[in-house]
């Protein structure tokens, strides 16, 4: 029976994945330190190892350079086990002292389950291949019927698998592969010049993707967006290594999946951080960020950039009136029409209780500014219908100008409000600039 080492100072680790372990078959031989670990596999053969970085004394990096030093253990595949973050250079370390996969705690159970199972059945394939070369004498006979088993591992893979040149062109794909960018078999894939540069749709990641395996050697879990046969787009995520021979030809294989899923939810999750949950429209955060991209263009263009702070007057007295909930609901209703008042290329965001921001990139002259804060009141003049009930309430805008009144966001948002404020003060129009209306408060 087939035996897969576990190395864990913790007793309670041993103790789980032991539980874990024996469900799929194998004789779990349990090490509490890397010296030991070591000793098990100078004396006993192994299937997997699932080692545990941070232990004291010798650590799992260390550890697992002496088991491959040994005869039994050099070509015995290391899982590393971790609870903390790995960096690049952990990452890198761990795959040059033999690792060939990480997991992290808190471990999931079918993950390791499927992991383990599939490491036992390549090693029941590879001790069956001893036997047969050792039982036959011949070499070249067991070496077709190992690949006819590797193979059938490699057709019936879910993950996409491949071999291409430097250049871009497959020698080799599995049907998963094909499946995932829509071809109905590897064959239309495999000896096409260039192809792997048609399958991705930024223009710069396939360089960028070169360079980094130029440079480490290898990719671990690069994410780009791929082009299918029918030129739908979606997300992949790739590991992959740069293979050099003797004869100084370079090869690359890699493993891919199909993540849009995932990165259609990680998208999501980007966007609502980004929006005001009361109203729908953007929130502070991405205001200023808008705004500093904003200016970064403004700089290099020499363009000119406003910033309109749009304040709600006599707000409170809707609140104490008609309740919180009319509150929000007027919010909501202010926010819609704000909306539709703007360019779709100018930014609109709640900026905190009843307070609104609007920023115009690319405006010919201030009176443009001044056109758009003038259209905003006006349309603000129409009574709102909130419980049943018509409810008018006003507005005051008060204006900054990049580069006139400030060079960077936190300055113009600034001076916005301190014109909004004078422009509450003064008698006239209910906006004005920073220039005519901004004094201290």
């Amino acid at each position: 029976m087939q035996k897969v080492l576990i190395v864990d100072d913790s007793p309670t680790n041993l103790a789980l994945l032991d539980h874990v372990l024996r469900r799929t078959g194998c004789v779990v031989v349990q090490a509490s330190t890397g010296i030991e670990a070591v000793a098990l596999v100078a004396d006993d053969d192994f299937a997997l190892i699932l080692l545990d970085i941070q232990m004291p004394g010798m650590n799992g990096y260390e550890a697992a350079m002496r088991i491959k030093e040994l005869p039994r253990g050099r070509h015995v595949p290391i899982i590393f086990i971790t609870a903390i973050y790995q960096d690049e250079d952990n990452v890198r370390l761990g795959y040059e002292t033999g690792a060939v996969d990480y997991l992290f705690r808190p471990v999931n159970v079918q993950t390791l389950t499927s992991k383990v199972q599939v490491f036992l059945e390549m090693n029941r394939q590879k001790i069956r291949l001893e036997r047969e070369i050792e039982t036959r004498l011949k070499a070249e006979a067991a070496l077709r019927q190992a690949e006819a088993k590797y193979r059938a591992i490699f057709e019936r893979a879910v993950e996409g698998i491949f071999q291409c040149t430097p250049d871009g062109e497959f020698c080799e794909a599995n049907p998963a592969m094909a499946r995932i960018f829509g071809y109905e078999n590897p064959a239309g894939m495999v000896g096409v010049a260039g192809l792997r540069q048609q399958l991705m749709v930024e223009p710069g990641d396939l360089s960028r993707y070169m360079g980094l395996l130029r440079r480490d050697g290898y990719v671990a879990n690069f994410e780009f967006r791929g082009r299918r046969q029918s030129g739908e787009s979606f997300w992949c995520s790739e590991s992959a290594r740069l293979v050099m021979f003797d004869d100084g030809s370079e090869m690359v294989e890699g493993v891919l999946e199909d993540i849009t899923g995932r990165k259609q939810a990680e998208l999501e999750l980007k966007h609502l951080a980004s929006i005001d949950s009361l109203t729908g429209v953007f929130n502070r955060h991405l205001f200023f960020d808008r705004l500093e991209h904003a200016l970064v263009t403004a700089k290099r263009t020499e363009s000119l950039v406003a910033v309109l702070f749009v304040d709600l007057d006599d707000f409170k007295r809707v609140n104490d009136t008609y309740g919180h909930q009319a509150g929000d609901e007027l919010l909501r209703l202010v926010a819609g029409r704000l909306r539709n008042r703007i360019r779709e290329s100018d930014t609109l965001a709640r900026l905190g209780g009843d307070e609104f921001g609007v920023l115009l990139e690319c405006i010919e002259d201030q009176e443009g500014a001044l056109t758009v804060a003038r259209s905003l009141l006006e349309m603000m003049d129409t009574p709102y219908i909130v419980t049943g009930e018509p409810i008018r309430v006003g507005a005051t805008v008060g204006i900054s100008f990049f580069p006139d009144d400030g060079k960077d966001g936190v300055s113009l948002i600034s001076r916005a409000d301190s014109a909004m404020y004078g422009a509450k003060r003064r008698s006239g129009p209910k906006y004005g600039t920073f220039r005519e209306c901004g004094v201290p408060r």
